[in-house]
């Protein structure tokens, strides 16, 4: 249980005790379905790493890197309407070490979204330079106007969400991949979103969903050998 602390901050607790046991409460072939997640995760970078590329650069391609872009420039999106981008706030807007991040959204055709509105934000994903994954973080809707999903719906959402066909081709199987191997960590920052705008409606703040003030809500530290590591302590499977 998160104490009700990390609850109002949105921060979740970070290491990796918190890590082992927020993947040891899950089925042991869950478990290995992450680990096989992972693996795929860790080629799509090596593939990438040997042709002296990384998923930002395989991005951003020849175009300049300018902060608050999107790149691509259009979004990319894929046949089944999922779409993705990248980009970086100023310097002093990024958490340490971070190069940039990922959005990624859920098309949502649900009758009660606007017609400007059918997404639905799953998660966003702090990168470093290298293109390694530091941390997961939702936000509220004055970052994304999406269409306001609950986290149950929102975890539904993530798992239906392929982006392989949305070019570039391998981020979008990259992303595929590194979501799927953080999924606890996202179901988890999607309920804790939940909480947290729960207890602070109720203290009065209104305007929460579009206060720029308070724009990420939840968020959770990642390491990808951290996540590995504790797969295989718990007996994870290679496929």
């Amino acid at each position: 249980m998160l104490q009700s602390s990390s609850l109002l901050s949105g921060h979740a607790p970070k290491g990796r005790r918190f890590t082992a046991d927020l993947l040891r409460a899950l089925p042991p072939q869950e478990r290995s379905d992450l680990y096989a997640y992972g693996l795929k995760a860790l080629e799509a970078t090596q593939s990438l790493l040997q042709q002296g590329k990384t998923v930002i650069s395989e991005i951003i391609g020849n175009a300049a890197y300018v902060e608050w872009e999107h790149y691509p420039q259009r979004d990319a999106k894929s046949r089944t309407g999922a779409l993705f981008y990248y980009h970086a706030h100023a310097a002093s807007q990024r958490m340490s070490a971070e190069h940039g991040h990922f959005h990624v959204f859920a098309p949502n055709d649900r009758a009660e979204c606007p017609s400007d509105q059918r997404y639905t934000h799953i998660a966003g994903l702090s990168v470093d330079a290298r293109g390694m994954p530091l941390r997961v973080f939702t936000t509220n809707q004055w970052v994304t106007a999406e269409c306001w999903e609950d986290a149950e719906r929102v975890c539904t959402l993530a798992r239906q969400t392929t982006l392989k066909d949305a070019k570039p081709h391998r981020v979008g199987q990259w992303l595929d991949a590194v979501f799927a191997f953080f999924r606890p960590q996202i179901d988890l920052i999607a309920h804790m979103r939940d909480a947290r705008v729960k207890a602070l409606l109720a203290r009065g703040r209104t305007q929460l969903l579009e206060d720029r003030r308070t724009h990420i809500l939840s968020q959770c530290r990642i390491d990808f050998s951290t996540q590995i590591f504790a797969l295989e302590e718990l007996g994870a499977d290679a496929p």
